[in-house]
């Protein structure tokens, strides 16, 4: 009997986690085997709702945690080595082998570009998970210039797979309902090195019909925020760990600069930053040579502090607009 208990247990703990994860079990099913199976079930989309709301409560205690973890990393932390010796964070990050940065980029003083009207203008955030991360440093940024935003940053989320999630028709709509936004920021593309599938036909990364297709994915978002007179904040990808993904982004990112500079949008260039030797870098150093953490262990993500970075990097072109400018 007890056995039984069991089994049932486990079995209803397993259709569980389908139905609350379904929406991320079907995205993957399509990027890894191209297996297109997104139902269609209001009871399906009220289980998502729940692991989305489930992510957010997730996000908010990580972050805290992050936040707390920064503040012992960025202290001299007291550590100690196979001699017993007392090691600062500093040290123990050059003894480890970690790639450290020196914090110049937002020592640089730059003109201000772009002139915000507070009461008038307004942002919106799209993009995927790296998205989630830096929204949550750039909405608290903006507001407290009065400024309002509205964040649709969604996980798993890029532009190869549009039956997944549209981030066109998304933008199209929000713009629609919301006609104070004149400010769009994307931070997307870590999830869209994978084949498109288009008519039936599946066009492999980087092929000549892939290109093709992700550049016209690409000019479409910009080409609905000028319909509606907004101006374009795109962030580069920083490098990732993984060097594998690492290459795919560099042809993303070639992609993004290029269609943007060349449609008079900007182009945020975060590489430099966030990257020592072209390379992917967990820490930094700031200006008076502490170490910071700003990268988190998966190699992707962005810890509070580097989130926080990212926000800063924005924060350089806009000024709030004053009576005489």
């Amino acid at each position: 009997m007890n056995i039984l208990k069991f089994l049932f247990v486990l079995i209803f703990s397993f259709f569980l986690v389908v139905l609350v994860m379904n929406e991320s079990i079907s995205s993957y099913l399509e990027q890894k085997y191209h297996l297109i199976f997104y139902p269609q079930n209001a009871i399906l989309k009220q289980a998502n709702s729940l692991k989305v709301k489930l992510e957010e409560i997730k996000n908010i205690i990580i972050n805290q945690q992050n936040t707390l973890k920064d503040t012992l990393d960025n202290d001299n932390v007291i550590l100690e080595d196979n001699n017993s010796k007392e090691l600062n964070a500093s040290n123990y990050l050059e003894q480890t082998n970690f790639d450290i940065v020196k914090d110049n980029n937002l020592t640089k003083n730059l003109e201000p570009i772009i002139y915000i009207n507070p009461k008038e203008d307004g942002f919106l955030f799209i993009g995927d998970s790296l998205m989630q991360g830096v929204a949550i440093s750039l909405n608290k940024d903006l507001k407290n210039l009065g400024i309002k935003t509205i964040n649709l940053s969604k996980q798993n989320t890029g532009l190869s797979y549009k039956s997944y999630f549209n981030w066109a028709n998304t933008t199209k709509t929000t713009l629609q309902k919301n006609p104070n936004i004149k400010y769009l920021v994307v931070l997307l593309g870590v999830n869209d090195p994978w084949d498109i599938k288009k008519n039936g036909i599946y066009h492999h990364f980087n092929s000549s019909s892939w290109l093709k297709i992700y550049t016209h994915r690409v000019q479409e978002l910009i080409s609905i925020a000028k319909k509606y007179n907004v101006k374009i904040f795109w962030y580069e990808i920083p490098p990732v760990k993984k060097e594998d993904l690492n290459k795919k982004i560099i042809i993303l990112n070639n992609i993004y600069q290029n269609i943007v500079t060349n449609n008079d949008e900007i182009f945020i260039p975060t590489k430099t930053f966030f990257s020592y030797e072209n390379k992917f870098s967990t820490y930094i150093k700031d200006e008076n040579n502490k170490s910071i953490k700003i990268r988190t262990d998966d190699g992707i993500h962005f810890t509070p502090t580097g989130a926080k970075k990212m926000s800063e990097l924005l924060m350089r072109y806009i000024k709030i607009k004053g009576e005489n400018d």
